[in-house]
Parts: structure tokens; sequence; C-alpha cells
């Protein structure tokens, strides 16, 4: 089983009209998102049983200061012990409240005010079960004087198009025009 996921790899990601979707197969099959092409991918590690596609949203309030937005796909492979570990950490509490828990089309979602070098954030975190995975999502943007108006509700929509993209399947996924395939190095 163990030897399946690794073979673990990142197929594609595909442009289309201002979003990359990307596909990422799994032991027994597969999960797809869609990200808007704007955002810089900061690291894509494909490798089970934690599997993270991070983000950097750009907000040019956060120019000049170490604050940033930040959204991550997780892919938890729950049969590892690893995997299983991590996974369960989803929704921990960071701030002095606990986060608020609320369930949305299958996806249990976390959301919370922390503080992180003495600037308020939120935190959105989800979870939900697809192919043989757990999907996470994080969303995390600093609340700077300088940010644009509107900028939480942006997020927050921008949380809403990213958790509805997401979709799976089992087996091997249909191949698609314009696909760029590419594997991990092992």
């Amino acid at each position: 089983m163990f030897k399946l996921l690794a073979t673990f790899a990142f197929l594609a990601m595909t442009s289309l009209a201002f979003a990359a979707e990307f596909t990422i197969v799994t032991g027994k099959g597969y999960v797809r998102f869609t990200v808007p092409d704007q955002w810089a991918v900061l690291s894509m590690q494909t490798k089970p049983p934690v599997s993270v596609a991070a983000f950097q949203v750009a907000n040019p309030a956060d120019e000049g200061t170490p604050h940033s937005s930040n959204v991550a796909v997780s892919l938890f492979h729950v049969d590892a012990e690893r995997g299983q570990t991590a996974a369960s950490a989803i929704g921990k509490q960071f701030g002095a409240l606990p986060p608020t828990v609320s369930t949305l089309e299958g996806w249990t979602i976390y959301t919370q005010q922390a503080s992180q070098q003495g600037t308020a954030y939120t935190i959105i975190d989800a979870k939900k079960p697809f192919a043989d995975v757990v999907v996470g999502l994080r969303f995390a943007w600093p609340h700077l004087a300088a940010n644009p108006a509107g900028y939480d509700q942006s997020m927050n929509g921008a949380f809403e198009s990213l958790r509805r993209s997401v979709s799976s399947g089992f087996g091997v996924p249909a191949s698609r025009p314009g696909e760029v395939i590419r594997r991990p190095e092992h």
C-alpha cells in the first residue's frame, strides 16, 4: 500500500482563463483544485503522507512587511500515522478564543482570529475526505491598516471559490488538452 502511495505524482497544471488547475494523483485516485493564476506558488510538495501546495496571495499592503496572505492545499494520507496526525491538527486553536466550527457540503470549517508578530490574522481551516485522502485548506491573512477596502470579503470569497473547486475521483484521471504533466523526483 505504501509503495502505491510512493508513486504519488503531481500530474498536471493546466492554465485556464485566469486560473490554474492542479491535479494531484494519490495512491488510488486523484484530487483536483483550481486557483487564480496570479497566486504565486511558494512550494509544491507532492510526496505522501502529507502533500502540500502553498500559495501567496498578492496584496500591496504587505509589501515591505513580514506579513503575507497565504493559502495551502494539503492532502493527508490518513492510512499512514504521519498523515493521520497532521490531519488531526486541522482546526487547532491559535488565538485566545477557540475557532468557530461550521459544516458546509461535507466540509468541516474552522474560523479563528490569531496574532503573529503583533498583527491580527484571520485563519480559515477546512477539511473533507476526497478519494483516498483527506483534503485540508488553509487561508491565513493579516489585518493590515493598508489592506484594500473589502479585503476580508475578497479573501472569504477566494476561500469559497477554492473550496468549491476541489473534486476527486478514483482511478487514473482522464487527460485534458493542454495539460502539462510533472512528476516528483524520487
